[in-house]
């Protein structure tokens, strides 16, 4: 592990260690947080909204949707056997109507090669939509859609130049004491028909629990998975463990997350940061 390596896990460590500690401080001094109601049967507090409570690698695909809005500055390292990318820019989402929940993200991405020249600029642009089916109790199912829009420079391969359009299904059921997530989806990764390697439409399937440690704290832990994209390559999955605070008026707050490969082609490192605002 390089020392640029060692630096960024011992800053997320201490990112993911202070809301942690701050709560421990908190529980101390005494409850910031009334009591809640008594949960509803089978279920959470029906006083509690859990939709602001988020996975880090499937946002998109996820039943959840946000009660107004959601604004987050995203920061994303990766750390590949053959280099290193940065990349930067914003999350938005928002309710479209009841149920229906649509957003952007799209940002700055530096490449690291290896070996070769280095390359930056702007990243593809990712739009989605997701419909949370009607259902009663505390299990809901969504069904979706992703489109990537071709803004990277594919000639310093920062994208491939053409489109890629996902659908997908999603299930969340928020219980007393957890929030259970699952997800499987399909991938039409547009073929760049040029000097980059033919592309290979993707099947993806992840899980997770998010724990509510406390009215402010979550915690976080996801495993994903996606077969190739490319062809020559081999599928991604890792596992991601993270945790997520507000702040004292729950408004907005603080994420960070980790991520280790669980399969040889994924990313040997992964580290997600994030400050996000409500409304």
């Amino acid at each position: 592990m390089s020392g640029r390596t060692l630096v960024l896990c011992l800053a997320t460590a201490a990112l993911l260690g202070a809301p942690v500690l701050a709560q421990v401080r908190e529980a101390e001094s005494g409850p910031a947080d009334a009591a809640g109601p008594t949960p509803a049967a089978g279920g959470a507090p029906a006083s509690v909204d859990r939709n602001n409570r988020r996975l880090f690698e499937r946002f998109i695909e996820d039943a959840a949707v946000v009660p107004g809005g959601w604004i987050e500055g995203r920061y994303v390292y990766s750390n590949l056997s053959d280099g290193s990318t940065h990349f930067a820019g914003p999350l938005i989402a928002f309710k479209v109507v009841k149920d229906l929940e649509a957003g952007i993200t799209f940002g700055f991405l530096d490449l690291h090669p290896g070996s070769g020249p280095q390359n930056s600029g702007l990243s593809d642009i990712d739009l989605y939509a997701r419909c949370r089916l009607p259902g009663a109790g505390p299990g809901r199912f969504a069904l979706g859609a992703r489109l990537k829009s071709p803004t990277g420079d594919e000639s310093k391969n920062l994208g491939t130049g053409k489109s890629d359009f996902e659908v997908f299904g999603a299930f969340r059921a928020d219980l007393e004491a957890v929030t259970l997530v699952a997800d499987i989806g399909a991938r039409d990764n547009g073929d760049p028909g040029s000097s980059l390697p033919e592309a290979k439409n993707s099947l993806l399937a992840g899980g997770g629990i998010l724990l509510p440690a406390s009215p402010r704290l979550t915690l976080s832990i996801e495993a994903t998975w996606e077969s190739t994209r490319v062809e020559g390559a081999g599928s991604d999955a890792r596992l991601t463990v993270g945790v997520q605070s507000f702040g004292p008026a729950r408004h907005g707050g603080f994420r960070g997350a980790v991520a280790v490969p669980l399969s040889k082609d994924a990313p040997d490192l992964g580290i997600i940061l994030g400050a996000f605002y409500t409304y």
